[in-house]
Parts: C-alpha cells; sequence; structure tokens
C-alpha cells in the first residue's frame, strides 16, 4: 500500500467491499494503527477492526463482514415517493377505407372548388365528405312516401305501413326550447317525451302532456358529462346523459317499440347512432328523423371514413330517407361544414315485428308447457 496515513487507509477500506481484502486485512490496518494513534477516536476504530477480525472475542459475527460501496441510482429506476405520472395516450384510430354508399359512386364527377387546394381532394376525409354530400344532395328520398305529414320543424310518413296512431310513442333528443314537433306529437295522440339538458330546467309536464326530461342522450351513460361549448352551451356545466337502451328501460319503455325517434344533438348522433347498432334497437323503431353534423372543429376529419360507413350502415340495415333538408355548406376546409334534416322509415320494419310477434308466441306456448 505504501506509506500513507492511518486516516487515508480508514477511508481507502471504507470504500472497498470487504474489509477482510488483501490490502485492507485488520493485520495490516493494525500494523499502520500501531504506534501512529493520537487520538481517542483512532484507538476506537483500531480496537473496532480488531472485534471484527476475531482478535478480540466476538459472537456471531461473520468474518466476512463488509462494507458495500454507494450503489449509483441507474437512471431508469423509479425513485420512491417520484413515481413518474402516466400519461393516457389516446390510441390511433385504426384505418377504415373510404366506401361510399353505393359502389357507383366511385364513377361520378365531383365538383371543383376554387378555394380549396388541390391535394385536399385526394385526402380520405373530403373524399368521405364529398361521398355523404352527394347522397344527400342526388338521393335525397329513398322512399317515395306518399302521405307525409308536417309537424312542427319535422315530417312524419303516414303511409299505411308506418302509419303513426295511438298507442304511440315518441322520443325528442335535442328541444333548445323549441317545442312545436314535440307538441304536435301530442295532438296526434302519442306519448311524447323531450329531452335536453342543455335548457337547464328540471323535469316537467307541459299542458300538451309532453313530458319533459333534463338529462340527454350519448353512446354511454355519465352524470357529469362536461358538453362542448357551442351555439347551446355558453358556459362550463354538467349534463347527466344515458344510452338509449337505458333511458327506456327508466322509463318502463323496455318492451315497447318507438314509433318515433327523432334526434339532433349537434354531432353526438354519430356515436349514439353507432351505439343503437351494437344494442340492436334499430329494429325497434318505426321511423327516424335527425340533423347530421360535420362542424370544422367536430368530428375529427379523421374519423369522416369511419363516419360515412355508420351513414351507409343505416341504409343498408332499411332506414331509407322520405325527406331530406341540406343547410347552408361550407367547403373551405378550416371552415367546413355540412348540416341535413333527414327523416327515415324502416322498411323492414313491420316484417320485423311480425317476426318478433311469432316468437313471443311461440316462446309463451314454450313458457304454458
Amino acid at each position: 500500500m505504501g506509506v500513507v496515513s492511518v486516516d487515508q487507509v480508514l477511508l481507502h477500506c471504507a470504500h472497498t467491499h470487504y474489509i477482510l481484502s488483501n490490502e485492507c486485512s485488520p493485520s495490516v490496518i493494525a500494523v499502520f494503527c500501531s504506534g501512529r494513534c493520537k487520538t481517542l477516536e483512532c484507538l476506537l476504530i483500531h480496537v473496532m477492526i480488531l472485534f471484527f477480525a476475531g482478535y478480540i472475542q466476538r459472537t456471531n459475527i461473520p468474518n466476512t463482514f463488509f462494507i458495500p460501496e454507494p450503489k449509483a441510482i441507474n437512471k431508469t429506476e423509479v425513485i420512491p415517493n417520484k413515481e413518474p405520472q402516466l400519461k393516457y395516450v389516446t390510441p390511433p384510430t385504426p384505418f377504415v377505407p373510404v366506401v361510399p354508399v353505393v359502389k357507383s359512386d366511385w364513377n361520378e364527377t365531383f365538383p371543383v372548388y376554387d378555394d380549396v387546394p388541390k391535394d385536399i381532394y385526394k385526402t380520405d376525409w373530403w373524399m368521405s365528405a364529398a361521398f355523404l354530400e352527394w347522397d344527400l344532395k342526388h338521393r335525397g328520398v329513398d322512399y317515395h312516401c306518399q302521405d307525409i305529414k308536417k309537424v312542427g320543424n319535422w315530417w312524419i310518413c303516414l303511409d299505411e305501413n308506418y302509419v303513426i296512431k295511438k298507442p304511440c310513442l315518441v322520443y325528442s333528443f335535442g328541444i333548445a326550447n323549441d317545442f312545436s314537433f314535440d307538441d304536435d306529437m301530442a295532438e296526434h295522440g302519442c306519448e311524447v317525451h323531450s329531452f335536453d339538458p342543455s335548457m337547464k330546467k328540471n323535469d316537467y309536464t307541459r299542458p300538451s302532456s309532453v313530458r319533459f326530461h333534463a338529462f340527454g342522450l350519448s353512446s354511454y351513460t355519465d352524470d357529469k358529462f362536461l358538453p362542448r361549448k357551442d351555439i347551446y352551451v355558453h358556459d362550463n356545466e354538467t349534463w347527466t346523459i344515458m344510452t338509449l337502451s337505458l333511458i327506456k328501460t327508466a322509463l318502463g319503455h323496455k318492451e315497447r317499440d318507438i314509433d318515433v325517434l327523432k334526434i339532433d344533438v349537434e354531432g353526438h348522433e354519430w356515436a349514439v347512432i353507432q351505439n343503437l347498432f351494437e344494442d340492436k334497437l334499430f329494429s325497434h323503431v318505426k321511423q327516424f328523423m335527425l340533423e347530421y353534423h360535420l362542424f370544422p372543429d367536430w368530428p375529427p376529419k379523421s374519423d369522416y371514413s369511419k363516419l360515412l360507413r355508420t351513414y351507409k350502415k343505416l341504409h343498408d340495415i332499411g332506414f331509407h330517407k322520405f325527406v331530406t333538408a341540406m343547410h347552408p355548406l361550407t367547403h373551405i376546409p378550416k371552415r367546413f361544414n355540412i348540416q341535413a334534416d333527414v327523416a327515415y322509415v324502416n322498411t323492414k320494419y313491420v316484417t320485423s315485428r311480425k317476426k318478433r310477434r311469432l316468437l313471443f308466441k311461440l316462446n309463451t306456448k314454450k313458457t304454458e308447457r
């Protein structure tokens, strides 16, 4: 070890793994300490080293006692009480190819606008929106209703297979203080339930017998939903929202069909429609009317191809338009906007209802046996 001081020896040995190594054996330290300890502290340290080495009587203390080196903290190691906060990362939206409502739409020539950059026309979101607009404009009527009646600011079809009569059930989502449709349907003899949490009113019954409910419709249930701000929502507020299935159960209508379902929920209709597919509720709806929305900033343009498929699926399961009313359109990408009021009849409703009634009778007979 060379000529070193006692302090240097002790410091060196404190930073090695084993006190009983070749350089720091008790005998070596004893030699250095012998005759060199000038202080009481040095003598005590000398005695302690001899004690651990066995030169002084000891009990149950191993002669391989060691002092570990200070452990370096790995940068990836979690330090107690300083655990990194996990941030939720939205999973990437799976790619959904653009599929028009009718396959032959690929052969159509769509309009070109002076204020739209040419590269926009090649994007999936633009093509999806173009196919949606084309169908709304050029196929605004899939079913030619012979007896259309205006009710408030909407329409119903009174053809034989879709006639609305007592005892009829109507759900109306999105009122904005305009009960003209709801009151007219009540006058028509229907049980009418109206829903709109944005109106900030408590549940009540109108003179027309329309029952107002202060909660809203969604694709999931939440009693602290934070709505996005728009022309109807100006302040920070929370709503109670429910799925249609839960609403029907809550109101005692689980086993009843809805004669007229009206939805105007400012862009939430896309998720609601998808939820109705999942809960298999469309077979229990005779007429369906809603306002479609594609706002400049919502839903996200990356979802347009998925929304087009939702729109197409509604047609594919038998919901055909008997009225389409387009709102003013904006095609400038940053202010892009499509809105349309559409009234549908469920062309498969009668068949579906007959099948359900037959199954009900068969199940009843089995139960009686």
